[in-house]
């Protein structure tokens, strides 16, 4: 398994992104300095031109892409649970813009996490679930003909009310035959919906294409009360050889990079 950090093209302030400054080769430095091979990358509307600019530089510091995250989409109001079947493929159609993406950089895949959308008041999570259903049968064939995959991430459900346990997601993705569809798992969602940590990541076994890691309070690694110990046997036990990929809070990234690497030497 590979240490990754989660980084932002630009500067900004959302959620628990390690680098929000936009100053990628500061960060790549940084990373380099403590043997992360990898990150997420979180993206605004980017042309063709800069987007060859990041893959450049990635490659020049060595490093890959984990999850493409393309969070202006959310931003915008693009959700795959749109009730409006026209609003709804031009949301498809954007995603399948931000798969090409994806794959231009060699990322294991493109994340949906917000993206999906939420069920409105007046129906159920199984009403909204069909429609982000249909959406995915179209954008994961368009993945899998691409040679990418997209990754649904369980977001708890303080945060969305639609797919909110690893199980549920794993279900989901089951019972629909999504082909082009695999996991963005997250310890800390996790933590908050599913029955333990080992239980999800073996009830997950065979899709997951990325793991978000951090304390249990999403600091840096070590911060916290989770037991990595089992949390990476479980890894092992299901076969997972990909990212570990830390998305946290952070006021000091020097000495988050430096502590979550220093917990998990042993286990790389």
């Amino acid at each position: 398994m590979k240490l990754a950090c989660a980084v932002s093209t630009y500067e900004t302030q959302f959620g628990p992104i390690v680098f929000k400054d936009g100053n990628l080769s500061a960060n790549f430095e940084l990373m380099k300095k403590y043997g992360y091979k990898g990150m997420d990358l979180f993206i605004k509307k980017t042309s063709k031109e800069q987007l060859a600019s990041y893959k450049k530089l990635i490659a020049e510091y060595g490093m890959e892409v984990a999850t493409l995250f393309a969070i202006y989409l959310g931003e915008s109001g693009v959700k795959l649970s749109e009730k409006d079947p026209t609003l709804r493929e031009r949301n498809v159609n954007l995603m399948k813009e931000q798969l090409e993406n994806a794959k231009e950089l060699n990322a294991v895949g493109l994340g949906l996490g917000y993206i999906r959308g939420t069920h409105s008041e007046d129906e159920t999570e199984c009403d909204a679930k069909k429609r982000i259903a249909e959406a995915l049968h179209e954008i994961g064939e368009y993945a899998d003909k691409l040679g990418t995959t997209i990754l649904l991430e369980p977001i708890n459900r303080y945060e969305i009310n639609t797919i909110n346990r690893a199980t549920d997601a794993v279900d989901f993705i089951k019972e629909n035959n999504l082909k082009g569809v695999t996991l963005q798992l997250d310890m800390f969602h996790m933590n908050i919906e599913d029955k333990s940590l080992p239980y999800a990541i073996n009830y997950a076994k065979g899709l997951i294409s990325n793991l978000h890691i951090s304390s249990s309070n999403r600091y840096a690694v070590g911060e916290g009360h989770f037991n990595f110990d089992e949390v990476i046997q479980a890894l092992k036990d299901v076969g997972y050889d990909g990212f570990l990929t830390l998305e946290a809070f952070s006021t000091d990234a020097d000495l988050t990079l430096k502590q979550t690497a220093q917990h998990l030497a042993k286990y790389l």
